[in-house]
C-alpha cells in the first residue's frame, strides 16, 4: 500500500508540473526522400538496421522533414555540443571520437584529452545494423548534459570507425531502449538520470508535431508527461518483451479488411516510415491499390487521377482504442519536377523478428507524429494518446487526386456559354 501511494503522489506531480519539466526540443531538417538517388540515402534510418541488432526534462528535437528528431546535448567539462538522434529502437549512446578520421567528416568529434571530467572505461563497443552500416570504437565515462542535467560519470562509446552514417546531419545516437539491447555492464543514461535523482520518475515521453513549418519541430520529455500536448486519454499496453518497447496490437485493418490480428509491434523513434511483416503489408496496400516500387522498396499508388476519398483510413487496435491514420497522414507526395508527383505510402514490408521469433511491426515516426507517445519503465508499458497536432494535414498539389481546376476568367465565360446554351434550347 506504500509503495502504491508513492506512486500515486509521483504520478500527480508528473502531471500537476509538466510544465515546469526540463525538455528538450526538436528540430527539423528540410529535405525528401530523393526517389532517383534513394541507395545513397540516410542508412541509419533504414528499418533493416533492426535485422542486425543482438544484444520530465524536455529536449528540443528537430524534425528531419519527417525523417527522424534530432537534439543537441554535451559532453565534457567544459562541454563539447553533439548533434543527436534519440532513438527508442536502441539503448546505447555513442558519438564519434577525435581518432575517427575519414568516415567521421564534418561531424563534432570527443576528445577526452581536453575534458576534465573523462574517466577511462575500457570496454569495445561494436554494433552492426541489417543494412551493413556499423560503428566501431570504446567506452569511455564522462559528463554528459541534457536539458540541463547533468548526469555524471555516464559510459558511452566514442566512435572510431563508422560506415553508413557520413551523410546523416546528426553526429551520434543516444539510445533509449531496455538494457538487455545494450552493451553488456554500460549503465544507460535514462537508468543514470533516475539513479542519479535528476528525473521524477523514469519515464518519458515524445511529441511530434508533423508540420514541417514549424519550429520545434516537438519535444523529448523526460521524466513524465505533459498533457498540454495530447488531446483525450492515453490508452496502456503492457511491454511484451523489456528489450524494444514492444507490445500486442489487437488488429491491423483497413477498408473492413483485417490485415493482422495478435499482432506484435514496437515504438520506435529510430525508424520513419510503418514497418511491417512483408506479407502483411502486401495485402495493405494492395487494399489500398498500391504497386510495389523495387527502386524504394516501397508502394506507389495513383495520386493523380484517384479521388482523395477513395483512399481508406488504415485503423490500428491497441488496448481496445482505435488510432487511425487517413490518407493524408500516410501518403508519401514527392515532386518529381514542374506539375509532375509521385505518391507512395509509408507502409514498408520487411520480415523483422523479436528474441522469441515473432514477427513484428515497428510503428515509425509516421505514426509517432500523430499520437504522442510515453514509455513507462516503472510500470513496464506503453502509452498512446492523440497529439494536439494529429489534425494537421500536408498540403497536397491541385492537380492531384482528381480534382480539376478552372480560373475566374473560365469560369466565367464557362457559365456564360452554359446560360447562352440553355436560352438557346429555350427558344
Amino acid at each position: 500500500m506504500l509503495n502504491r501511494c508513492i506512486f500515486i503522489l509521483l504520478f500527480v506531480i508528473i502531471h500537476v508540473s509538466s510544465n515546469q519539466l526540463p525538455r528538450i526540443l526538436c528540430y527539423r531538417k528540410t529535405g525528401v526522400i530523393d526517389r532517383n538517388n534513394y541507395s545513397q540515402g540516410e542508412t541509419y534510418k533504414n528499418s533493416l538496421r533492426f535485422m542486425g541488432k543482438t544484444n520530465l526534462v524536455s529536449q528540443t528535437l528537430i524534425n528531419q522533414a519527417n525523417y527522424y528528431w534530432i537534439g543537441l546535448i554535451s559532453i565534457g567539462t567544459p562541454g563539447k555540443t553533439f548533434i543527436i538522434d534519440f532513438d527508442t529502437g536502441s539503448t546505447d549512446l555513442w558519438i564519434p571520437s577525435v581518432q575517427c578520421y575519414s568516415t567521421c567528416e564534418n561531424k563534432a568529434k570527443y576528445d577526452p584529452q581536453k575534458s576534465n571530467t573523462s574517466q577511462s572505461n575500457g570496454a569495445t563497443f561494436r554494433v552492426v545494423y541489417g543494412d551493413g552500416s556499423y560503428v566501431h570504437g570504446n567506452f569511455i565515462n564522462d559528463t554528459v548534459n541534457i536539458a540541463g542535467l547533468s548526469v555524471v560519470n555516464q559510459a558511452f562509446a566514442q566512435a572510431k570507425n563508422t560506415s553508413g552514417f557520413s551523410s546523416s546531419t546528426f553526429d551520434g545516437v543516444l539510445g533509449l531502449a531496455y538494457p538487455s539491447l545494450g552493451t553488456s555492464g554500460q549503465m544507460s543514461i535514462f537508468y543514470n538520470m533516475w539513479r542519479q535523482g535528476l528525473i521524477v520518475h523514469p519515464s518519458f515521453s515524445f511529441y511530434f508535431n508533423p508540420n514541417p513549418s514549424i519550429y520545434p519541430g516537438g519535444e523529448l520529455i523526460l521524466g513524465g508527461i505533459d498533457s498540454s500536448k495530447y488531446s483525450g486519454s492515453i490508452t496502456y499496453a503492457n511491454v511484451i518483451i523489456p528489450a524494444y518497447w514492444e507490445f500486442q496490437i489487437e488488429n491491423v485493418q483497413t477498408d473492413g479488411q483485417i490485415i493482422c490480428s495478435d499482432c506484435r509491434a514496437i515504438l520506435d523513434t529510430g525508424t520513419t516510415l510503418i514497418v511491417g511483416p512483408t506479407n502483411q503489408i502486401a495485402l495493405l496496400n494492395r487494399i489500398i491499390n498500391g504497386s510495389y516500387d523495387s527502386l524504394t522498396g516501397l508502394y506507389t499508388v495513383d495520386c493523380q487521377s484517384r479521388s482523395l476519398r477513395s483512399f481508406p483510413d488504415v485503423n490500428f487496435l491497441i488496448g481496445k482504442t482505435t488510432f487511425t491514420l487517413s490518407a493524408l497522414q500516410y501518403l508519401l507526395i514527392l515532386n518529381l519536377n514542374d506539375d509532375k508527383y509521385i505518391c507512395y505510402t509509408v507502409f514498408q514490408g520487411v520480415n523483422l523478428h523479436d528474441s522469441t521469433g515473432s514477427l513484428i511491426w515497428i510503428l515509425g515516426d509516421y505514426f509517432l507524429s500523430r499520437f504522442y507517445s510515453i514509455y513507462d519503465l516503472h510500470n513496464n508499458r506503453i502509452g498512446l494518446a492523440k497529439s494536439i497536432t494529429y489534425d494537421y494535414l500536408q498540403s497536397s498539389p491541385k492537380s492531384l487526386f482528381g480534382n480539376t481546376h478552372i480560373n475566374t476568367p473560365q469560369l466565367y465565360h464557362y457559365l456564360l456559354n452554359l446560360l447562352l446554351l440553355f436560352e438557346i434550347l429555350r427558344k
